[in-house]
């Protein structure tokens, strides 16, 4: 794996994300550069690889992706931020009412002293009100800003809007299940009220669902398990249902063969409380 690393395009690509670019340009030129930083982004794929895996094996898939969606909001925002303070910095800092300086009184008031923290807590404000279309910010004077804040609202309207929709669609994935349980609730009321079934049995049915989704019952085990290998199917089985199996009186003697082809036969039927399943008269 090694060998195959070493000599893969990958191996070159991530030797030149690590280069520290920006150090050496500052020893060089004697002032900082951090814009040479950039070469860290080609290791992109390299991060779009782990968040693909860890949401694959995550217990909590939907989670994870609101949790990715926040942090690429906060990323965006941030590199935003960053060029707008850049171009401030080319432009010149305070040169007119939209840079950051002093005769942007919003960035930087009377009495406020101008910090780094309070250059980038600025420009992060201001990069959040401009993507979300909000606005309420210093309006451009140049021509150069007139294009910055017009590619900025129409970035953030595709943007946020794609977010938007994937958000909206991770919230219809997580209620999927309790969609797809009602649907089948609702058609066994509406069968019953056609059939005119009695009120008490009603109430039992009722009851009966209402006991299968709080305990977090699948209809059936069967459909869930399906998609997946005879081989892994069998596993799960065993591990599920084996012991269960083997405190049965009569299949206690029985070899350990028989009963994990028993196992397999099994169908877990969910019953509600105080039901009664078999009447010894």
């Amino acid at each position: 794996i090694r060998k195959l690393y070493i000599t893969s395009l990958q191996f070159k690509l991530d030797l030149i994300s690590i280069l520290p670019l920006d150090l050496i340009a500052s020893i060089a030129f004697l002032r900082p550069l951090p814009y040479l930083r950039f070469n860290r982004m080609i290791r992109y794929p390299r991060m779009s690889d782990f968040v693909e895996r860890t949401e694959t094996r995550s217990s909590m898939p939907n989670a994870f992706r609101v949790l990715c969606v926040v942090i690429n909001i906060i990323v965006i925002i941030h590199w935003n931020a960053c060029i707008y303070f850049l171009i401030s910095e080319l432009i010149g800092l305070g040169s007119d009412g939209w840079v950051y300086g002093v005769l942007n009184k919003q960035s930087l008031p009377d009495g406020i002293e101008d910090t780094l923290a309070r250059r980038y807590i600025y420009s992060f404000y201001w990069s959040t009100l401009t993507l979300t279309t909000i606005g309420e910010v210093p309006g451009p004077v140049r021509n150069i800003e007139f294009i910055f804040v017009t590619m900025d609202l129409m970035c953030g309207v595709l943007i946020f809007a794609t977010i938007v929709g994937n958000v909206g669609s991770m919230i219809s994935n997580m209620s999927a299940a309790r969609t797809e349980f009602q649907n089948r609730m609702d058609g066994i009321k509406q069968y019953m009220e056609l059939r005119r079934v009695s009120k008490q049995l009603e109430m039992r049915v009722i009851k009966w669902f209402d006991y299968l989704w709080a305990n977090k019952q699948s209809l059936s085990d069967q459909q869930v398990l399906k998609v997946l290998p005879d081989k892994l199917q069998a596993e799960i089985a065993m591990q599920v249902h084996f012991e269960t199996l083997r405190k049965v009186r009569i299949f206690q003697d029985c070899e350990a063969g028989l009963l994990a082809e028993l196992v397999l036969k099994l169908q877990q039927q969910v019953t509600s409380p105080q039901l009664s399943l078999l009447v010894v008269s």
